[in-house]
Parts: structure tokens; C-alpha cells; sequence
């Protein structure tokens, strides 16, 4: 899995490796941004497989697109650098909701 944030948005470094780690993080950062109130809608991206992620706003945060081959994810592709996503719609801000998500991850007392 890799992204593309230009720097103006969070990234996973230089990628995530290995089906079963990208599994980890996807299982780590989807139920949060589910809970404050985001959505990853099924959608055609660039003529691939993929989704579109919007904030509670309906702001776009991020596009995926699979690459599939033999019916099995080969990678994961998200842009989520703003300056790509403009066509889409209002943008996200990223940091914001990263920001959100993360603090809904932690217990509360």
C-alpha cells in the first residue's frame, strides 16, 4: 500500500509491505474514521477499482485504486495529497481528521 500525500498531507512513510501488515493498518485506521462519522464509498478511480473517502462533511480525503491481478490485490494506491483531489470536490483537511480519528482510538474514562 502506498500513498501519495505531497507532504501536505499523513502518509505511511515510503509504503506498507505484506498483505497481512497493510491488513493491520487498514484494520487499525478504518474503524476510527468510521466512528467520527467518515465514509469509504465503492467508486471507479482513474478506470481501476477503488474508493473515495469523505469526511462527516463530505469532504474528499483520500481516493484508493486497486491494482488487481488474477483476482488478488496486487496494491493499494491512495492520494490523499490535496492538491490532487480538488476535481473531486471540497477537500478534507487530512490533518484534522487523522487528528479526530486517532483520539477516537484511545479509551475513555
Amino acid at each position: 500500500m502506498v500513498g501519495d500525500s505531497g507532504g501536505k498531507a499523513p502518509q505511511w512513510g515510503t509504503g506498507v509491505f505484506g498483505a497481512e501488515n497493510v491488513a493491520r493498518v487498514l484494520a487499525a485506521i478504518v474503524p476510527p474514521f468510521l466512528q467520527i462519522g467518515g465514509v469509504v464509498e465503492p467508486h471507479q478511480v482513474n478506470g481501476q477499482p477503488g474508493a473515495i473517502s469523505r469526511d462527516r462533511d463530505d469532504k474528499v480525503l483520500n481516493t484508493l485504486t486497486l491494482d488487481i491481478l488474477d483476482g488478488r490485490i496486487q496494491t493499494i494506491h491512495a492520494v490523499i495529497n490535496p492538491d490532487k483531489l480538488g476535481h473531486l470536490g471540497p477537500v478534507a483537511d487530512a490533518w484534522a481528521v487523522a487528528r479526530e480519528a486517532n483520539l477516537a482510538r484511545r479509551p475513555t474514562d
